[in-house]
């Protein structure tokens, strides 16, 4: 059994965010593919699977997918599950870290 890659992609044209499994094998012919990580979470007893982390999880994906595309900028608001903005950067919100 292989590892499965779950890709996220933004489609500009039917503007939607797909996801996507990729097989591991089907890395494998890839010539110099490297595996680099992007962010790395703890995930045991003192650190369970909750709804922060998959805010910090989802937040990086939405980040990644705003700082390719531009148009996604205007759009992009992440609250802590309490109410409070954890980034805004819809318009009025906080500046983007990407620059304008």
């Amino acid at each position: 059994m292989f590892f499965q890659y779950l890709l996220t992609k933004y489609d500009p044209a039917t503007k939607t965010v797909r996801q996507f499994w990729v097989s591991e094998n089907a890395l494998d012919g890839i010539a110099n593919a490297q595996q680099r990580a992007f962010m790395e979470i703890p995930v045991d007893d003192q650190n369970p699977l909750d709804d922060e982390a998959a805010r910090r999880v989802g937040g990086t994906i939405l980040m990644s997918l705003v700082s390719q595309f531009p148009e996604l900028r205007p759009l992009a608001l992440i609250t802590d599950g309490q109410g409070n903005k954890i980034m805004d950067l819809t318009d009025g919100g906080k500046k983007s870290p990407f620059g304008e």
